[in-house]
């Protein structure tokens, strides 16, 4: 197989590997994450072993929202390498960057050992993890969609984002195969670390992907004009309402995807069932989020937006009170699929919104701190604050309203989209022009 060179034509056989290259670091990225949720009951008890179960479990969603506190600081380091020196190497730097610190986590002593330096160490990881997956994702989409021809972006675009729920699925079906083939007392012991350990050779794929990647044509095309900027007030607007956007998107998939599975155990089904019920959850959200980013391409961003948070803004409570009132496993599932079906679509027609707010000179830089911003608000803060809601009100339906509320906030920001998009192709219907960038 050649690389693929600089501005190479968009064929099949380029899309196919263009996509393929940029969604596999989003697998990665997002395996780890899902890994690290998957085993929260046992990190918490080798990490945590001295606190109240519930302060332990708590504690540890704290260190898992540490990565998200340090991705902006990723996006402001890794954002401007993109429009500088190109997607293709911050691509490279950033998996290589996961793949490693996640191995290290694999490899960490636990509180028995070091005492604790243990916790700290984890931290420390998981934040450096942070500022490699805060160059990873909007970079991905933004490579995928640069390749796609006009009328097929948001497609493109939605085939980064199934890769992140295939990296949610892969590391769902690892942890369930650990918890089926080992007792409780080697998971505990050492079972935890092979998750976090198998993704060196997933990275180490990703990478020979990647390394043989070349430049996006629309990059290729402004490579001279990089240092042009919007002026500052623009960006400002456009960042701000990419935070909006993407807020039932962090919202919706950590909380359908990580959340769920952890009060699927506390409300007393065993860890292989959470695990298996969520990735039922992700095989169908796969397919959504590709329809979600189809739909995108054929009626607009912003209508396809308000109509993915319309239905999440319906249906969330119901599916939450039936999901926490049942002891049938089959019902769970299904309202597990149902809960995270609304998301899923919605996560496939968030990315193109993100790339068309900002013009390609200044793309890498203004997706990055945008969406890694909104990660730090609404993706790290949502396990933790849910799992708090629902102790200190004793509701474990609390997780629907932290869904609703992020749908209301990107609903009405998807109303302030008329005319801001930057279309890569003319719209087929009566768009309003978009302001000049």
């Amino acid at each position: 197989m050649t690389a693929l060179s600089e501005a190479e034509p968009s064929s099949a056989s380029t899309l196919r590997r263009a996509t393929l290259a940029a969604a596999i670091g989003n697998t990665v990225e997002n395996y780890d994450y899902a890994v690290y949720g998957f085993v929260a009951a046992v990190l918490a008890r080798n990490f945590f072993p001295d606190a109240t179960p519930g302060v332990a479990l708590l504690s540890t969603f704290a260190v898992f929202g540490a990565a998200f506190v340090v991705r902006p600081l990723g996006g402001l380091l890794l954002g401007p390498v993109a429009d500088r020196l190109g997607r293709r190497p911050t691509l490279v730097l950033t998996l290589i960057g996961m793949a490693v610190v996640s191995t290290l986590i694999g490899l960490l002593p636990t509180t028995e050992t070091i005492g604790i330096a243990a916790p700290i160490l984890l931290v420390v990881l998981r934040m450096l993890q942070g500022l490699a997956a805060g160059g990873e994702y909007g970079t991905a989409i933004i490579y995928a969609a640069e390749f796609a021809p006009a009328g097929r972006k948001g497609e493109m675009a939605s085939r980064v984002q199934m890769g992140s729920l295939a990296g949610l699925l892969i590391g769902a079906f690892v942890v369930v195969g650990l918890n089926l083939s080992l007792s409780a007392t080697a998971m505990q012991a050492w079972g935890w670390r092979v998750p976090f350990l198998l993704a060196l050779p997933l990275g180490a794929i990703g990478l020979y992907l990647r390394s043989r990647l070349g430049e996006t044509p629309e990059f290729v095309a402004v490579r001279g004009r990089m240092q042009e900027q919007p002026p500052v007030d623009r960006r400002v607007r456009r960042a701000l309402l990419l935070i909006g956007v993407a807020a039932t998107h962090a919202v919706g998939f950590y909380l359908a995807f990580t959340y769920v599975q952890n009060l699927i155990i506390q409300l007393h089904f065993s860890a292989v069932t959470a695990t298996a019920v969520v990735g039922c959850a992700l095989a169908v959200g796969i397919g959504l989020v590709l329809a979600g980013g189809r739909l995108s391409d054929r009626i607009g961003r912003r209508r396809a937006l308000l109509i993915a948070t319309a239905v999440i803004l319906v249906v969330s409570y119901p599916l939450m009170a039936a999901l926490t009132a049942t002891s049938n496993p089959w019902l769970l599932a299904l309202c597990a699929v149902l809960l995270a079906a609304g998301p899923s679509f919605y996560s496939g027609i968030a990315p193109i919104t993100y790339i068309e707010l900002f013009p390609v000179h200044s793309r890498g830089t203004g997706v990055a701190l945008g969406f890694n911003v909104a990660v730090a608000i609404f993706g790290g803060s949502v396990i933790y604050a849910t799992q708090w809601l629902v102790q200190a009100t004793g509701d474990n339906r609390a997780g629907a309203f932290v869904l609703i509320g992020s749908a209301v906030l990107s609903g009405l920001t998807a109303l302030g989209l008329n005319g801001v998009l930057v279309p890569s192709a003319p719209q087929r219907s009566t768009a309003v022009t978009p302001e000049p960038v």
